[in-house]
């Protein structure tokens, strides 16, 4: 395939608008995609509108590998703030600009092009090559959990996931003291030291694990009353702001720590209450997401946020707080040192020209894995794809270098793996 077709390919990705919904059009894109190169896919309904993408190429007589990417994207947010149409792949230099070009359409269409070579080539692959696109990660993870539930993922031996997992060389010293990663301080050293000198413009890692996560609402029911009055009623905004701040207490004393994921970490994401400023307010709301660590899984948090709620509702009697749990999932910790991560490793050097030879390092932010591990405990991990830390952002951008070079690791990883 030429470069123009890879670029092309891209464009009519990001020009289907799949913000948290409508994943079923670009499945059926891929599917007719696939077809006209003489590959057969199935499409997995998973809502009206939604729907995940399965195709599978080899002999079937060996282990079995999965490209594995998602469907949809974040909001595009304020138009006003980016610079082209999110909704138009748009060239500058080196830099690719859309809507989810990052997160991750560009490892996507990297596994499209890579799987369908390997096709076109007639390249033999003793095993099978399984390709997976799901609805829904950025939200619930809807879409992952049906194909586990439906057993699509039992048999898998090793998954690359296509998130992106470069870095621009002048944010690696922010990128791990953000939160947002983990790395042994010897390997930080070493790679900000070979960063100096290095004409690369990022640096890719490989995650092997990543936190867990708990979304949920923690309500505050109170009395509306005129404000002249105040008394006559009972404000569930500041019952909220003491829930608030006893809650950022118990966080910040968590005793539990993960040696490679470091400590769960709070992220008090929306504050809703009142609905008129001469009113008392009546409800209010906290919306929250948490990302969660092995030694403290979800349903151990919970019930200790069901405690400081219950503690606080009986030190007050007007107060009414309340838990909902809207979703969680496991933090996913996998070998570093896997076979597959290992092929990954050896195969980048001749595509990718970086300061170090990705590193493997565990990371705050969330993935398909969960359901691939929840599925086979002993599946081989390597996330690892095209795009940076513009995700979710305006202006978005992959690096065209970075996206031409993932196609050839994926379709080489796979030719080893499967050899």
């Amino acid at each position: 395939m030429t470069d123009q077709d890879k670029i092309a390919l891209l464009s009519d990705l990001v020009a289907i608008n799949t913000v948290a919904d409508h994943e079923k059009k670009i499945a059926v894109y891929l599917q007719d995609y696939f077809a006209q190169h003489g590959i057969d896919s199935k499409l997995v309904d998973v809502a009206p509108n939604r729907a995940n993408l399965i195709a599978e190429i080899g002999d079937g007589k060996g282990p079995v590998l999965a490209f594995a990417g998602h469907l949809d994207t974040v909001h595009e947010g304020d138009f006003n703030t980016w610079d082209t149409d999110p909704f138009t792949l748009n060239i500058q230099n080196d830099k690719l600009f859309g809507r989810g070009v990052t997160d991750m359409k560009g490892g996507l269409a990297a596994f499209v092009i890579a799987f369908m070579e390997l096709h076109d080539r007639h390249e033999p692959l003793h095993g099978t090559l399984r390709f997976i696109a799901t609805a829904d990660e950025e939200k619930n993870e809807l879409g992952a959990d049906k194909l586990a539930a439906e057993g699509y993922l039992t048999d898998i031996d090793a998954v690359i996931i296509g998130e992106p997992t470069g870095v621009a060389l002048n944010e690696i010293s922010e990128y791990f003291t953000s939160g947002g990663a983990v790395i042994d301080p010897s390997t930080l050293k070493k790679l900000q030291q070979a960063a100096v000198t290095s004409k690369a413009a990022e640096q890719h890692f490989i995650f092997f694990a990543h936190k867990g996560f708990l979304a949920y609402d923690v309500t505050a029911t109170g009395k509306a009353a005129h404000s002249s009055m105040p008394k006559l009623g009972v404000d569930a905004i500041n019952h909220l702001v003491q829930y608030y701040q006893a809650e950022q207490t118990l966080y910040d004393t968590l005793p539990e720590e993960s040696p490679i994921l470091a400590k769960t970490m709070r992220g008090a994401n929306i504050i809703q209450g009142g609905a008129q400023q001469n009113s008392v307010s009546d409800l209010a709301t906290l919306t929250e997401l948490t990302r969660t660590i092995p030694e403290l899984p979800a349903q151990t948090l919970i019930e200790r946020l069901q405690a400081l709620i219950a503690n606080l509702n009986q030190g007050d009697e007007t107060m009414n707080l309340s838990l909902h749990v809207n979703a969680y999932d496991d933090a996913v910790v996998t070998p570093r040192d896997s076979q597959l991560i290992k092929i990954v490793q050896d195969i980048i050097p001749n595509y990718l020209i970086e300061p170090m030879v990705a590193p493997t390092i565990a990371v705050s932010l969330g993935t398909d894995a969960a359901a691939f591990v929840h599925a086979n405990p002993n599946v081989q991990l390597a996330i690892i794809g095209p795009g940076n830390t513009t995700a979710h952002k305006a202006n978005e951008y992959v690096s065209q270098q970075a996206y031409f070079a993932m196609v050839d690791i994926y379709r080489e990883v796979a030719k080893q793996y499967l050899k």
